[in-house]
């Protein structure tokens, strides 16, 4: 049966029907297994007392042309991260702070926004009639590693990290990546990741994943790492 893990984890909705039904195909599910991290009652922002939330679903048809990045900005209002949106961009709140989060090509800028940085280039996104950027944040400590740690995953499009405090590492087939606050990283499609909780400090994060909007957004694996990012 099914064991959920309880703690929030950086997973953006409850389990899919395919991905629950992939999951129970597994005998260990101690190792094995996706704990929900569902929508936020507050639209665009999670709630203080929710550890993670999906922030926002935007859907659209065609990807920005050349060398993809993940570009953050923050703005002094909402309306003005909204004037300045583009149909692959998302309005949120975090931190005290409106971010605009925008998939567009390697250098270009909002006129009104405060720059932050771009992480990337994003890894290929795989072709798709239409196209969901799903956001969401999840605010984790030292209390969550291990469960954090079991959920081994893959996503059918690549996932983007941008920290907001703390620290983590990312392993997969391919090897490890961290970030601090302040920083992003990327992972491909279709590739196994555990993602790990650094340090002492909680890592509050946004992530998001870009893909095709007719495919689940993430499903279990069963490919084990080889622990690369212990401490």
């Amino acid at each position: 049966m099914l064991r959920i893990i309880t703690a929030c984890i950086l997973l953006q909705l409850p389990l899919s029907t395919q991905a629950l039904a992939q999951a129970e195909q597994h005998s260990d599910m101690s190792t094995h297994a996706l704990a929900p991290c569902g929508p936020s009652p507050m639209p665009g922002k999670r709630p203080s007392d929710v550890d993670c939330a999906l922030l926002v679903q935007k859907q659209f048809a065609t990807l920005p042309s050349g060398d993809l990045v993940l570009r953050i900005e923050n703005f002094a209002t909402i309306d003005g991260a909204k004037a300045a949106a583009t149909p692959a961009s998302a309005v949120v709140e975090a931190s005290g702070k409106v971010w605009l989060l925008t998939l567009s090509s390697k250098g270009q800028r909002s006129h009104d926004g405060q720059f932050v940085t771009e992480v990337g280039p994003i890894p290929p996104i795989p072709y798709a009639a239409n196209y969901v950027m799903d956001v969401a944040e999840a605010d984790l400590g030292p209390a969550n590693k291990e469960a954090v740690a079991r959920a081994i995953h893959t996503h059918p499009g690549p996932e983007v990290f941008y920290l907001l405090t703390g620290e983590q590492c990312l392993e997969t087939p391919n090897g490890v990546t961290k970030a601090r606050a302040g920083e992003g990283m990327s992972a491909p499609a279709n590739t196994p990741m555990q993602l790990n909780i650094m340090g002492q400090s909680k890592r509050d994060a946004f992530f998001i994943v870009i893909h095709d909007a007719a495919k689940p957004r993430v499903n279990v694996s069963d490919w084990q790492p080889r622990g690369l990012c212990r401490e």
